[in-house]
């Protein structure tokens, strides 16, 4: 079943940092370290009908990348200047273009696995990618719903041309592992993300 995204679409679920925890966690197995980090800064929304899934979703994400932690001061500092140069692209994002995978309605309660792709944006470019996510249906304060998403999804960073650190205590593997867990709330205000103008990046 393919779920076609259209503009019928019924509620606005939205991501709160301040009232909802979550998280971005990335994962680098290279050969002489492994390096893991995480932040929870991350804001955005999702335009989708749980109870007629074949309508599709639309959505965007936009991570704080300044905010990228891995347990290690300077290795952060040079993450950041060096290789992600967070001051001139402090942000990633992703966008949902289309979903697959849906059944004809989130039932409450259980938890349905479901494919997305759409776009990634990072370092001065994007590129399309897919992702795999778990999506659970429920219940949360004050009579709202809410959507709990945990998405993982692969990232080579020479795609994004981000150069990879030479130095051994920062050595990272060409692909990075991410993954990334929120609850969205349909009473909550709508984050309004404006993605930049990059290009695609071949």
């Amino acid at each position: 079943l393919v779920c076609i995204t259209t503009t019928t679409l019924a509620g606005t679920f939205s991501i709160d940092p301040a009232v909802l925890s979550d998280t971005v966690h990335f994962q680098s197995s290279a050969k002489l370290e492994f390096v893991e980090g995480m932040t929870s800064n991350i804001a955005g929304s999702i335009a989708v009908n749980p109870d007629s899934m074949p309508f599709g979703a639309t959505g965007s994400f936009q991570v704080d990348l300044r905010t990228l932690k891995t347990g290690i001061d300077l290795r952060d500092e040079h993450m950041r200047e060096r290789h992600l140069h967070t001051d001139k692209y402090p942000f990633a994002f992703f966008t949902i273009d289309s979903v697959t995978g849906c059944p004809q309605t989130l039932r409450a309660d259980s938890t349905y696995q479901i494919q997305a792709t759409g776009k990634f944006y990072l370092h001065g470019v994007w590129r399309p990618i897919a992702v795999t996510a778990e999506v659970r249906r429920g219940q949360i304060y004050l009579g709202g719903e809410s959507l709990s998403i945990r998405a993982r999804f692969a990232l080579k960073l020479d795609e994004f041309g981000v150069p990879r650190p030479k130095a051994l205590f920062l050595k990272l593997a060409e692909t990075i592992n991410v993954e990334v867990i929120f609850t969205a709330a349909n009473n909550l205000a709508s984050s309004s993300i404006i993605l930049p103008n990059w290009p695609e990046r071949k």
